[in-house]
């Protein structure tokens, strides 16, 4: 082999390797565009609403929603802008209202103390 061939061999190689780099960097940007959005999609975590509570006169609001996170569900008690997290779901949850701006959430679990959450609303 003269110069001129090993010039025209590497040309060659260089041409086929530009093109397999231009092939697999289409080919990751591709996944990324894809797996990204599927990704953010099931990672976001999806909210049950359980209950909703009036108060006696329809003044205030109490939600109860379930979130469904990895790896353990948490409840979150949604009241008068505000919230309250608690990481152990009961078997059943009530709502006793004492007046419109004071009520008792009660989360019970079975052979346990039921778990009482006062909530005071802002007059």
């Amino acid at each position: 082999m003269n110069g001129e061939d090993d010039y025209i061999l590497n040309k060659q190689k260089a041409k086929l390797f530009t093109g397999i780099g231009c092939f697999f960097g289409i080919v990751i940007l591709v996944l990324v565009v894809v797996l990204v959005p599927v990704w953010l999609y099931f990672s976001y975590p999806e909210e049950t609403q359980l209950m909703v509570s009036h108060s006696p006169n329809n003044i205030n609001t109490i939600e109860i929603v379930r979130i469904d996170e990895f790896p353990d569900p948490t409840l979150r008690i949604n009241y008068d802008d505000k919230s309250i997290m608690k990481t152990k779901l009961p078997d059943d949850l009530s709502v006793e209202w004492e007046n419109d701006y004071e009520a008792n959430v009660i989360l019970i679990r079975q052979k346990r103390e039921p778990d009482v959450v006062k909530i005071k609303f802002n007059n």
